[in-house]
């Protein structure tokens, strides 16, 4: 049963990279964590994330969706193509213990090294609704379109 749960898990989760045109790789500190991520584009300078962070010393999850001002700065200057600084925010969800359901919000900046390639640097902070447990993170990681 559970190589079945696996199995669809990963064809759900490919067909859908294909459909979300980028697969993120995410490494995150404070907490430690790993994390995939989807992302799609949805106009000129819009992005919509979504992705999910697994703290294995809590343990914990974090799963979220945010959507992004993520201009090209070579639209500005042609020297500055390719680096992309970006800020958002959204809905997440924190599930170590009972769980909690907050405010998710981003603020990074992406180098690509070629039109199907990007490293990230990001600043996250969660900010749970009704509880004080919030916390701050950096997450670096790749984008692959």
């Amino acid at each position: 049963m559970r190589k079945a749960v696996l199995l669809l898990l990963l064809a759900v989760l490919g067909t859908g990279a294909l459909a979300q045109r980028a697969i993120s790789f995410r490494l995150s500190l404070p907490p430690a964590g790993l994390g995939l991520g989807l992302e799609a584009p949805l106009e000129r300078n819009l992005a919509f994330r979504v992705f999910g962070d697994l703290f294995p010393g809590g343990p914990g999850v974090l799963v979220a969706g945010e959507v992004l001002f993520k201009p090209d700065l070579g639209q500005l200057d042609r020297d500055l193509r390719g680096i992309r600084p970006y800020f958002g925010g959204g809905l997440a969800g924190y599930f170590a213990g009972a769980g909690e359901v907050g405010l998710q919000l981003s603020l990074g900046v992406e180098f690509l090294l070629d039109p199907r390639t990007g490293l990230f640097l990001d600043g996250e902070y969660f900010y749970p609704f009704g509880s004080p447990g919030r916390f701050g993170r950096t997450v670096i990681g790749a984008n692959l379109r």
